[in-house]
């Protein structure tokens, strides 16, 4: 029997209560060959992600897809973790330096399958909808610091009070400027870094939408043993099974906890088909995101995801299709040969 592919939804990014939180850098650096699609939303790339994922799939490559934190039922992107080949949208992540020396980086730009006097039309409303985007965005980030922020407010360094929110960290903030902090996730680096054959992945499980929140972690877990970790022994078990990783040198994915990334609520070890779990997966009490939305945040959800579809609206409009249909056969076959390049 031919067994079936991996497939794997996950996000690499999250709306959290320290702001946009991006962990893609820490997945750069295994990176051999990146397609980075340019343009703007409603213009295909998130569907060509999808169907040239799922050709992948079929074809017998095990596929990891990556949702895009601002609207967790698109995709942002792809990988190839085997073969260190990805493909991102430009437009759903958070702007990231090309950093890993030896990617070999092809920026693909939708624009000139526009007609550009229509979009040249709608340049001043474009404009428009993007500040309210960015607007409802930050506006996201200080609800969710207000509403679910309590429990990292005394983490937080001391600044001046004069300082209106002194607890609310920097929007974009990069997870990986650990210095002088001492949570699970530091000593989970600690412990992976003296391994030469270890490896670890962090992601979320867990997106923001106007519904609440989008919960991936049943499925993603469905084909492992699992372990559910109840009570007040979680936090000492979950440092055990760092110490037990440190000793066998395990591949781990990592999965962060979405509001407080620096709390790590499930530890995956692929190699083993085995999953330490915080609570139960599908139970998102079990996470403490059970709590409502208040009203503000909600009416802000909603207002950022009217105008992205406002934008989506305008491009599709303007976008040829046909000509975007083609790109997508061209690039599916460039990929191949990537990838027989690769193995």
């Amino acid at each position: 029997m031919v067994q079936k592919p991996v497939v794997r939804h996950f996000l690499a990014e999250g709306v959290t209560s320290r702001g946009y939180i991006s962990l893609l850098p820490d997945m750069m650096t295994e990176w051999e060959r990146t397609y980075v699609l340019m343009g703007g939303p409603g213009t295909g790339k998130s569907t060509m992600i999808k169907m040239i994922g799922l050709e992948l799939l079929d074809r017998g490559y095990e596929v990891d897809f990556i949702r895009s934190a601002r609207d967790p039922d698109s995709m942002a992107g792809f990988s190839i973790r085997r073969n260190n080949l990805v493909m991102l949208d430009l437009y759903e992540i958070a702007p990231l330096k090309w950093r890993a020396p030896g990617i070999i980086e092809r920026f693909i730009d939708f624009t000139p399958m526009c007609d550009l006097a229509k979009l040249e039309h709608y340049r001043s409303r474009i404009l428009e909808l993007e500040e309210i985007e960015k607007h409802a965005q930050k506006e996201i980030g200080i609800y969710l610091a207000e509403e679910f922020g309590e429990k990292m407010r005394g983490k937080m360094p001391a600044v001046a009070e004069t300082k209106k929110r002194p607890w609310l960290p920097d929007i974009y903030s990069i997870l990986n400027d650990n210095e002088g902090r001492d949570g699970t996730w530091v000593k989970a680096q600690n412990a992976l870094q003296k391994l030469q054959k270890s490896k670890v992945t962090p992601f979320f499980l867990h997106g923001l939408d106007c519904e609440g929140w989008l919960n991936l972690a049943p499925h993603y877990l469905t084909d492992f043993d699992q372990i559910h970790l109840d009570g007040k022994e979680t936090s000492e078990a979950m440092d055990w099974i760092l110490s037990e990783a440190e000793q066998l040198g395990q591949i781990i994915d990592m999965v962060l906890h979405p509001l407080y990334p620096e709390e790590i609520i499930g530890i995956v070890f692929p190699q083993r088909n085995l999953a330490i779990w915080q609570g139960k997966p599908d139970e998102l009490k079990d996470q403490g995101l059970d709590r409502p939305f208040s009203e503000s945040l909600k009416k802000t959800l909603v207002q950022y995801q009217n105008t992205r579809d406002l934008l989506k609206s305008i491009y599709m409009e303007v976008i040829d299709f046909s000509q975007v249909d083609r790109l997508r056969d061209e690039l599916l076959n460039q990929i191949l040969r990537d990838l027989e390049d690769l193995q």
